[in-house]
């Protein structure tokens, strides 16, 4: 009796042997195909509706950009993208143009005082092997490469004004480098902003426009972060510190 319950035909089928069994097949194998074509219909639904409201949102609001580094900083909490228009820096100047001492201070104030100091928790997650600060327990030195470049920029500057400014660093060795290092982060930040031409009818000509909206970082929000954690402290950089750090995982 057991045995033949394992056999048993349902009875809504009429017929019985070979037949029977071979119409739940057929049953079964329409039921399946008609679920994956079920599937694939509402998958088919759920993308376009999600395209239609991503076309809308788009058409109708900016769009948001998530602006995060591929690797790790411990500057990533402070940033925050806003809108910006360049200056020509033609007929009205800004005060970064010129030689004069005022000038010479708004640049210095660009990028000084942000040598920082991380903990070795943030220190283990750089991707490049960084020092340990002697007399600081757990901290380790570091610095935005942003106050390098703007450093760098100052550098040139100098060597431009030379008849104005005795700087050490302004050498041909130095100012090679810092233009090498600023061709780099132009071309690793890539502006994408556009460029524009207008007519201009007081020339009777096209124009190019240098004074169009550029998505940029918070810089003032970066360098309070940078000064908020800044290192007060003379570092003797021919002093040596064992430290435990371990190997970054890309260079060391």
């Amino acid at each position: 009796m057991g045995s033949e319950s394992l056999d048993y035909v349902p009875l809504v089928l009429p017929d019985d042997g070979p037949y029977s069994t071979r119409k739940i097949r057929q049953t079964r194998s329409k039921w399946r195909e008609k679920t994956y074509i079920g599937m694939i219909l509402l998958q088919a639904i759920v993308l376009a509706f999600s395209l239609i409201i991503n076309f809308r949102g788009t058409t109708h609001c900016q769009p948001i950009f998530v602006d995060r580094p591929m690797l790790y900083s411990p500057a990533q909490e402070a940033l925050e993208n806003e809108v910006k228009v360049f200056t020509v820096g033609r007929e009205e100047k800004t005060i970064y143009q010129g030689f004069d001492a005022e000038t010479d201070r708004a640049w210095g104030d660009l990028y000084n005082h942000t040598l920082l100091k991380i903990p070795k928790s943030q220190a283990a997650l750089l991707p490049n092997k960084t020092y340990p600060i002697y007399g600081e327990d757990g901290y380790y030195l570091a610095g935005l490469d942003v106050f390098h470049q703007l450093h760098c920029l100052h550098v040139i500057r100098h060597a431009l004004y030379k008849d104005h400014f005795d700087d050490p660093h302004a050498n041909p060795e130095h100012v090679s480098h810092c233009v090498d290092a600023i061709r780099q982060s132009l071309m690793c930040s890539a502006d994408i902003s556009v460029n524009v031409w207008q007519w201009r009818h007081e020339l009777s000509a096209v124009v190019g426009y240098s004074s169009q909206v550029h998505s940029c970082r918070n810089f003032d929000k970066l360098r309070d972060w940078a000064r908020e954690r800044r290192l007060q402290k003379w570092i003797d950089i021919r002093l040596f510190v064992e430290d435990d750090l371990p190997n970054p995982p890309i260079i060391s």
